[in-house]
Formats: C-alpha cells, sequence, structure tokens
C-alpha cells in the first residue's frame, strides 16, 4: 500500500456526522464527563477506528443539535471538534454550520480534509483551501423525487454547489457516480469506494437455522418517510404472518420504535401483530441484536445509495431481501447473486421472498454464503481504507489529475 506521509507527520480530516459512543475507547473520558452524542455516521465512524488502529492522527470534525458552544474531545492520536447546529439549519443552508467547520479546519491545518456526504460537510471542505476529498453517499436528485419536502429542496441546492466546486470526488456505488454526472453535471472523473465493515462484525457469522425452526426477520431503516417505505415491510409481513404465525419481525431504526409513526401506522391498520418495534439503537448493540436474534434482512427502501445495513447482514452470513429496482442495492447485491431482489413497491413480492426462504433452508443458506462471499471480497473496511488511503496520496501528490 502507498503511503501517504510517515505516521507521524500525517493528520487526516474526517468531516461528517459521527456518533462519540463508537471512540469513547481510545477518548477515556472520565466517567462523570457529558459529551455530544453526535448524529450517527456510521462510514464514518468505521472508517476513522480503521485509520487510528492504523497509527494515523486523526480530526474529526462534525456538529451536534445539543449544545450551544463548540465542544472538543481529544487522546493523543484523536481530536474530535464537534460545532453547534441550530434548529432548521436547513432555512440558511446550513450556512452557519458550515462556516463554523471551516474555521475548524482552517485553525487545525490538517493534511487533508475527508468530506462525506454533499452537504454542509463538503461546503466546509471546499472553503477551508486545504487538499481535500469528498464522498458522495447518496443521489440527491433521486432523494427529491422521492420526499419532496423543503428540507430535500434546500439540501439538493447544497449539492448541486457542493458538487460543482468539487475538485476530487468519490461516490460510494457506481449508481451514485452515474446520478451526479446525469444530472447535477460533473464532467471529472468519479472514483468508487463502498462503504466498509469491520472483522468484529465478519467474526459474528450467523449459522442458519435448521428447517421448521421459527424465523426471524429485520428491517433497519433511517426514518419512517416514503422512499424507505418501512409499510411495504409491515404489510409483507402481515401477509406472511396469515399464513404462519412461526416468525417476528424486528424494526429497527428512527420512527420504528415503540410509540413511534411505524408502530402507530401499524396498529391503526390493525397489522401490527408480530412485530417489535425497537427504534433508533446504539450501532454496537445493533449489531449484537442483529447476529444474535436476526435470521434474514428486509430491506424495502425505493431508493438506496450503497446501504450499510445490507453490508452488515451480508457481512454476518444473513441473507437479504430488497429492491431490485432501488439504485445501489443491486450493485451491492452483485445485480442478484449476493441476495435476493424483488420489486420492493409490491408488499406481495416481498412476502413471497420471506416466505420462500422459510421453506428452502439450502437456499437460504446459499445466499448467505454468497452475501458473505461479497462483503469479504469487495466491503471489508480494510479494503475500502486501502482505497481512500491511495486517493489521498493522488490528491496529495498532484497525480489525481
Amino acid at each position: 500500500m502507498i503511503m501517504i506521509k510517515p505516521l507521524k507527520d500525517c493528520t487526516i480530516a474526517l468531516v461528517g456526522p459521527i456518533e462519540t459512543a463508537s471512540f469513547l475507547d481510545i477518548l477515556h473520558l472520565p466517567d462523570n464527563q457529558p459529551y455530544p452524542k453526535g448524529t450517527g455516521g456510521s462510514p464514518v465512524n468505521l472508517m476513522a477506528l480503521e485509520l487510528h488502529k492504523r497509527g494515523y492522527k486523526l480530526l474529526l470534525c462534525s456538529e451536534d443539535p445539543t449544545i450551544d458552544k463548540e465542544v472538543t474531545l481529544q487522546d493523543e492520536r484523536l481530536k474530535i471538534r464537534y460545532v453547534p447546529c441550530r434548529t432548521r439549519p436547513a432555512r440558511s443552508f446550513f450556512a452557519q454550520e458550515s462556516k463554523l467547520m471551516t474555521q475548524v479546519l482552517i485553525e487545525e491545518q490538517p493534511d487533508i480534509v475527508h468530506a462525506h456526504w454533499t452537504y454542509e460537510y463538503a461546503l466546509a471542505a471546499e472553503a477551508s483551501g486545504l487538499s481535500y476529498l469528498i464522498t458522495a453517499h447518496d443521489a440527491p436528485i433521486n432523494v427529491l423525487k422521492l420526499n419532496f419536502i423543503p428540507y430535500r429542496m434546500a439540501r439538493t441546492l447544497m449539492a448541486y454547489v457542493a458538487v460543482w466546486k468539487a475538485k476530487n470526488l468519490s461516490a460510494v456505488s457506481p449508481y451514485v457516480a452515474e446520478h451526479l454526472k446525469k444530472y447535477l453535471f460533473y464532467k471529472k472523473p468519479i472514483t468508487i469506494i463502498p462503504n466498509g465493515m469491520p472483522d468484529k462484525v465478519f467474526s459474528r457469522i450467523k449459522p442458519t437455522k435448521k428447517a421448521g425452526t421459527p424465523l426471524t426477520y429485520a428491517s433497519i431503516l433511517v426514518g419512517w418517510s416514503g422512499y424507505k417505505n418501512g409499510e411495504a415491510a409491515i404489510k409483507a409481513f402481515s401477509i406472511l404472518y396469515q399464513k404462519t404465525q412461526d416468525c417476528k419481525l424486528i424494526m429497527f431504526g428512527a420512527g420504528h420504535g415503540v410509540g413511534e409513526e411505524a408502530e402507530q401506522w401499524a396498529k391503526n391498520l390493525g397489522i401490527h401483530h408480530g412485530i417489535e418495534f425497537v427504534g433508533q439503537i446504539a450501532y454496537e448493540e445493533l449489531i449484537t441484536r442483529l447476529s444474535n436474534e436476526v435470521d434474514i434482512l428486509v430491506h424495502p427502501a425505493l431508493e438506496e445509495a450503497q446501504p450499510m445495513s445490507l453490508i452488515e447482514a451480508m457481512a454476518m452470513g444473513i441473507p437479504v431481501i430488497a429492491g431490485k429496482y432501488s439504485g445501489g442495492v443491486p450493485w451491492t447485491l452483485d445485480n442478484g447473486n449476493a441476495g435476493i431482489m424483488v420489486d420492493v413497491s409490491k408488499p406481495e413480492e416481498i412476502a413471497n421472498a420471506m416466505l420462500d426462504l422459510v421453506t428452502d433452508t439450502d437456499k437460504r443458506k446459499q445466499i448467505g454464503l454468497a452475501g458473505l462471499e461479497q462483503a469479504k471480497k469487495s466491503f471489508h473496511i480494510s479494503v475500502v481504507t486501502d482505497a481512500y488511503l491511495n486517493a489521498y496520496h493522488k490528491i496529495l501528490s498532484g497525480t489525481d489529475q
């Protein structure tokens, strides 16, 4: 692997959503010290942990809606700087948040800035005057079409500005790269580097249950919105539940907890039976529950760039049912070789796939193993990090042009 520069001299800034809990073992904070929780960001957290393990000095710059002034958390090779995020920041296109993050980068002067998502984080990297890479994690126009609200309109305009200015751009799937070229008119080459999973997830490979054993399905969806399509998963499970009640569905993610939108919607229709509404939980708890309880992942989203939930399941050998028209999903599932693809706009198709895996144990095992091999080959965090380090080297050496 080509090294950027000697480890002792190199500082990499990752700018994007993060979760402080992922770094508590490194930071060694006092038990009574309060800290911002952050806003999630599994792709950034996992990559930061891999870079830190390799000996790199890191700056993580992010925003948090619970603070009213900047907060810094620091250890020898890791510094986290949070800036405040106001209520309804999209009304001003996250201008204040982006400006504060730009100031952090200018003060810290990292060797390279890696911004995740083409919004305020990207705009901060571009305004810093430092060498940078922007990673696109979504397809803004398609997301807007499926969720046509003022917030998404503002985000889409931000993406246009960020992408137009971008000197160095990567995308998590060919689907995203093609979208940016077609709809945001990006003319330069785009490097494809997917999301990654660490060894600790691959080490939780789940054995296939025997025929006749009760199965547990799960969905992991961030938000109860139209394009996440959680309604289809619930309807599909209801169809399955009418045929065999020897099964269970667990719904993870914001909006899918007790008393939240998903449960309320399901109860209003009387199709909540057999479903555990868990909602948003810490990443480590999510991974533990997936490996301990879940036999099949159902991903009903109508549009995805390169879903973390799919590669989490694949890395554990858990078979996946997902959308054959859902953006970057087919590429992630090796065009159906590493998972079952259906039209997720039709709950009946999802239900048929769910039932098929109940009765065909060999197919369930085959799909799980195929997903595992695809994840090992393409989505292991070491492979992903090597690709990013190579991209950094090209940018810093001027060979990316």
